[in-house]
């Protein structure tokens, strides 16, 4: 992910970039907890990051079994990009690192980082088109093992309006859910659905995969307008996260909102392969309010972000 102010709720993961503004939180305000683990965020669930060029130091790939001896279980990463470049970068790595995390230990996910058309006369050719080619990449239908396909969707370089990006959006989905055998996450931030996306029900009907960066100890991501009451099935809660063997000085951390056993189910698995991946049985996403380090202020509600 790239670095943003702080000033800003970002996601960025090579594809996965962006930053939100937030009123009220910044350097000048002195007292914003920056999480860089899953315990400083008080967080008890199943853990995850996600990975993508940024992680891949001296064109090494990550060292998955330091991070899985850190409780990672579940690595997403970069598989394709609507961009022609970016898609064969991703899909060289892609390839590896999904080798390297299954042979240590954790179940797979992979993301497609999306720039839909600004041609409103195409908005449903195009996303059947991107979702063909994302659909592809990860093979067609996926193996056991593997967790759904996302959708990264944040980019502004497409002005189709909200109407217009959210029909993008749900083609682009349906057909991968057709495609893949999998309902897919669809991956973005607060403002950008309250900006640039509908709350159609055809869209909020796919698990929420929530980045939303900056909050205190015992709160949750910020609602997002018109949609589910804590719609996140994954919440992405820091750009910067540091474990050893990462690859790179910071990355992203993911909690799952569900039990060891949903997650199995999402990556086609029964629940008896929970000792095969160390997923205790029971665990949830769940957030456990976390006292406030030594010495900080005690945590006060984050504002909306500008606009909500």
């Amino acid at each position: 992910m790239v670095a943003v102010n702080k000033t800003f709720l970002g996601v960025c993961a090579a594809g996965l970039c962006v930053g939100v503004a937030v009123a009220g939180i910044g350097p000048s305000m002195g007292r914003q907890p920056k999480a860089v683990s899953w315990d400083h965020q008080g967080l008890s669930g199943i853990r995850g990051i996600d990975v993508s060029r940024w992680q891949h130091v001296d064109g090494k790939h990550p060292d998955f079994v330091k991070l899985q001896r850190q409780g990672v279980r579940f690595v997403v990463i970069k598989s394709g990009d609507s961009y022609s470049s970016a898609h064969s970068e991703a899909g060289y790595w892609y390839a590896r690192d999904k080798a390297a995390v299954k042979r240590a230990g954790m179940l797979v996910g992979a993301y497609y980082y999306a720039v839909p058309t600004s041609n409103s006369g195409r908005v449903v050719r195009d996303a059947r088109a991107q979702a063909r080619k994302a659909s592809a990449r990860v093979g067609g239908q996926l193996p056991k093992g593997h967790l759904p396909l996302a959708l990264d969707l944040e980019t502004d370089a497409t002005s189709l309006n909200r109407s217009d990006l959210t029909r993008w959006a749900i083609a682009w989905l349906r057909v991968v859910e057709r495609r893949t055998g999998r309902t897919p996450w669809f991956y973005t931030y607060t403002d950008y659905l309250n900006r640039r996306l509908l709350p159609d029900p055809a869209l909020t009907k796919y698990p929420l995969w929530h980045a939303n960066w900056g909050l205190y100890l015992d709160q949750e991501p910020l609602q997002p307008r018109g949609w589910p009451t804590s719609p996140w099935r994954v919440w992405q809660f820091t750009d910067s996260g540091r474990l050893a063997g990462s690859g790179s000085k910071v990355l992203d951390l993911n909690v799952y909102r569900g039990t060891a056993e949903e997650l199995l189910a999402e990556a086609g698995l029964a629940p008896k392969a929970a000792q095969k991946y160390d997923l205790p049985r029971g665990e949830d996403g769940t957030i456990e309010p976390s006292a406030a380090p030594s010495g900080s202020a005690s945590p006060t509600p984050v504002a909306s972000p500008t606009g909500q």
